[in-house]
């Protein structure tokens, strides 16, 4: 699940309606109105997304998913009128559909698409099947009502862009990075105004650090794993990224290099998300079990969650692993691991027990 604030401001008469969007077990992305949560219907998108398949581009209230060989991108909703004067206490009118902007289907894929991901402002769209595909979207293209599709430019790449599994734009759309079939992070510092291709950092960790006692995976042949998930401070300062080996390498942006290495898991990470305005990583394994790393420090913070030591004991008999960790922006030390079935609220305070 994924939250998408509604912007400051607003009048008129207008009522703001922050949405939430999630893809639950019956395949199709939902959108409820976080305005009468219980009492208003939801809206349901189709066709159905593929498992993890979903980007939320908040400041520009935009939603892309992609299947296996397309991307669509959606506008939600902004706002609606209010309940008539003196009837606030009733139930809000239904919000606006969600209008399909875009079917983008990318020319010559080799692969289905290993992941599509939109930046913050709606700018920018990442598709990536062997080769990653860069595009600009022209929002000032599609008028209110017009009916004019958006602007799509293919950005070119440079021939060292790597195939990516997943991929991460900054908060401020400046900056994109790509976890690669290669074990490899690529950063791409990107410029709306200028039609160059971007220039390409190829951040890779030391192979001795991943060989030996250590982890007890030496690597035989030079080559690393495939990165399979990546996450951003707020602060762009970090950024971690999880490998096929059970590995989560924090990298500095800052310096454009490794900086270190969580302690080997005892099982793969299902999911990870930086605190915000804080180093502090949070992950969650299959094991259900919610670890707390210092980025900078370089070291496990056990005392941050008391269940830091072993699996979740609200969780602990359900099958499904963690999909997403979201934080709460009023509350940065309170989180919510997202799974299919189940979402389990924790509190990283000390004295606080996780709820289910």
């Amino acid at each position: 699940a994924a939250p998408v604030p509604a912007p400051l401001g607003g009048g008129g008469g207008s009522w703001l309606t922050p949405q939430l969007v999630s893809a639950g077990l019956d395949t199709q992305l939902v959108l409820l109105s976080l305005d009468g949560f219980e009492r208003c219907s939801p809206s349901k998108l189709l066709p159905p997304p593929l498992p993890s398949s979903c980007s939320v581009a908040p400041q520009a209230r935009l939603l892309a998913a992609h299947g296996v060989s397309e991307v669509r991108l959606w506008q939600l909703p902004l706002a609606h009128a209010g309940p008539p004067a003196g009837e606030r206490g009733g139930a809000p009118p239904p919000p606006p559909e969600p209008q399909q902007l875009l079917l983008l289907k990318p020319s010559g894929l080799s692969r289905h698409l290993f992941c599509a991901s939109a930046s913050s402002d709606g700018r920018w769209l990442l598709a990536s099947d062997t080769s990653p595909r860069l595009y600009r979207i022209g929002l000032e293209s599609h008028g209110a009502g017009a009916g004019a599709a958006p602007e799509v430019t293919r950005v070119p790449l440079p021939e060292g862009a790597a195939a990516a599994v997943c991929a991460a734009f900054s908060a401020d759309s400046r900056l994109l990075l790509l976890g690669t079939t290669l074990g490899t992070l690529q950063a791409l510092p990107l410029d709306a105004a200028t039609d160059a291709p971007p220039c390409i950092h190829t951040l890779r960790p030391p192979l001795d650090e991943f060989a030996g006692a250590d982890t007890g995976d030496a690597v035989a042949d030079g080559t690393l794993a495939a990165v399979l998930r990546l996450s951003l401070s707020s602060d762009l300062q970090w950024a971690a990224a999880a490998d096929a080996r059970r590995r989560v390498s924090i990298y500095s942006l800052d310096a454009l290099a490794f900086h270190g290495a969580m302690p080997r898991l005892s099982s793969p990470p299902a999911a990870l998300a930086f605190v915000p305005g804080t180093p502090l990583l949070a992950v969650a394994t299959v094991d259900k079990r919610l670890l707390i790393f210092d980025a900078d420090a370089l070291r496990l913070i056990p005392a941050a969650c008391a269940a830091g030591s072993e699996p979740l004991q609200p969780v602990r008999g359900h099958t499904e692993a963690v999909l997403r960790i979201v934080f709460n922006q009023a509350a940065p030390l309170s989180l919510l691991l997202c799974a299919q079935t189940w979402s389990l609220r924790v509190d990283l305070n000390a004295d606080a027990h996780p709820s289910l």
